[in-house]
């Protein structure tokens, strides 16, 4: 069953991605922000930051019908994707590159995700050496999200 308010698809990220960014915040009415990235102990470097290389996804929850997206980091970068942004009114700020997905939208990331594959798929060239890592990371999470937002939507 579809999600009725905010606050559960809230719970729903909450649930699937171990709490808010900031892990100190417990409750629901107070945050908003996730990271979907699939972040562990490795991907962060002697100081405590992540590796540049790292693609960071967040996900705000706007309502219940809504989630703004947030791309950081080493962002892996094709015409496919940049096709993908632009189509999708991608804006890039100092924060990164933002798009919002809407109710029946969630199918769209795969396409994203498949943007990401081809960049390292059998045969591909690519300049950027992390690509080899950051690419399939990057596209499981935005598959991960898409699975999320499809059960919560649907």
């Amino acid at each position: 069953m579809p999600v009725a308010t905010t606050n559960e698809l809230k719970r729903i990220f909450f649930d699937a991605y171990d709490g808010f960014v900031d892990k100190r915040v417990k409750n629901l009415d107070k945050e908003s922000f996730f990271a979907v990235d699939g972040r562990g102990e490795g991907d962060y470097d002697a100081r405590g930051q992540l590796f540049l290389w790292f693609c960071e996804i967040y996900v705000e929850v706007v309502d219940e019908q809504a989630v703004s997206v947030t791309l950081r980091g080493g962002v892996p970068e094709s015409r496919a994707v940049a096709a993908w942004l632009e189509q999708h009114n991608a804006k890039q700020d100092h924060y990164g590159i933002r798009f919002s997905l809407q109710r029946g939208e969630q199918d769209e990331l795969l396409l994203l995700a498949a943007a990401f594959r081809a960049i390292t798929q059998p045969g591909a060239r690519y300049e950027v050496k992390a690509y080899k890592y950051v690419c399939p990371r990057a596209a499981a999470a935005i598959e991960q999200l898409r699975r999320i937002l499809d059960g919560a939507w649907r």
